[in-house]
């Protein structure tokens, strides 16, 4: 008589080993179908190739190598023409940090930028709320005045202004002088204040149109069922604005705060052709300090210069730098408000 084996299990009986079928197996994630990729072969390659050597040759020649050849001047004591004999290494650094005029430069840019940035945002966000309006007529007309200044030459702008600003004759003047209120000597460029507020307003004229352009298109994004409910709701225009619209658009108004900033720091052409660096050198910018040390007087002082603008990039990169953590958190709330 066979005896049945003792390690016999029913038929139904689970197997003993642990290891998932085959089945059972979590199936992989499919990579995005072929058809999504587009890469260039065979003469295609050689095309985009063709396309990209211009700007690739470009960007080298006009961005790369002024780039590397600031770093390199800003060693030497080099007037700009003439063999690069004359090393002094750090010396340039260490005359710029106990130069009085660079960082008085340094001061107005900063005082600049933020002048025309506190100015030029709120205004032109303004100008935004008012020209979305669906009620308003004549939109297209008002965006055209508002952004007309913009294509003006930056020099052509600042000789216009003097002839308007000007002292003896200026149109600003002799409305002042025909309304009583001065003697019609009024000159705006001969104190400092004046004239680096003067420097403000014009440019924040100038460039009104392009931040007002910027804030549209970020009113664009707000959905208008928002609205909607927060007037059934009760809610006015005030409430609408703190509670929906400067929330909703809050990382985008981050980027352009930064842009602003460092736009503004890049001033150059109103400062030449309005005040020269006056009264004296009370209105001097870094841009118009490195543009004086370079080609304002003999000898020139080519890598002095060179020194300034690379100490001044790196201010400015640290300014940006720490703006970064703010772009971080509005790149949060972009994808929270879904803008």
């Amino acid at each position: 008589m066979a005896l049945a084996p003792t390690g016999s299990r029913p038929p139904d009986a689970a197997p003993s080993s642990t290891r998932p079928a085959r089945a059972e197996r979590r199936p992989r994630p499919k990579g995005p179908p072929e058809g999504n990729r587009e890469r260039p072969a065979g003469r295609d390659r050689l095309w985009v190739a063709a396309f990209l050597v211009p700007f690739i040759l470009l960007y080298a020649g006009f961005t790369l190598w002024p780039l590397i050849a600031t770093v390199y001047y800003s060693f030497f004591d080099w007037s700009g023409t003439g063999p690069l004999d004359q090393f002094v290494g750090g010396d340039n650094y260490r005359r710029l940090l106990s130069d009085p005029l660079f960082w008085q430069a340094v001061v107005n840019t900063l005082l600049f930028a933020v002048g025309t940035t506190l100015i030029k945002l709120p205004l032109s966000l303004l100008a935004a709320l008012v020209l979305t309006r669906k009620w308003l007529r004549g939109k297209k007309v008002l965006r055209t005045v508002f952004f007309a200044p913009l294509i003006i030459p930056v020099a052509m702008a600042g000789l216009v202004f003097t002839y308007l600003l000007n002292p003896s004759n200026g149109a600003l003047n002799s409305a002042l002088h025909g309304l009583g209120l001065t003697d019609g000597t009024t000159d705006v460029f001969a104190d400092r204040w004046t004239a680096m507020l003067a420097l403000i307003l014009i440019s924040v004229w100038q460039v009104f149109g392009q931040y007002m352009i910027y804030w549209m298109a970020a009113l664009q994004n707000v959905p208008d069922e928002l609205y909607e409910a927060a007037a059934l709701d009760g809610a006015g225009e005030w409430q609408k604005l703190t509670r929906i619209t400067l929330p909703m658009i809050r990382p985008v108004a981050v980027v352009i705060v930064m842009l602003a900033l460092v736009n503004a720091m890049h001033v150059f052409g109103l400062v030449v052709t309005l005040t020269g660096g006056g009264p004296g050198t009370s209105t001097y910018v870094v841009s118009y300090f490195i543009y004086r040390q370079a080609f304002g007087s003999l000898p020139f002082a080519y890598g002095y210069a060179s020194a300034a603008a690379l100490l001044f990039s790196v201010m400015a990169f640290l300014l940006v730098t720490g703006q970064g953590l703010f772009v971080r958190r509005a790149q949060k709330l972009r994808k929270e408000y879904g803008v």
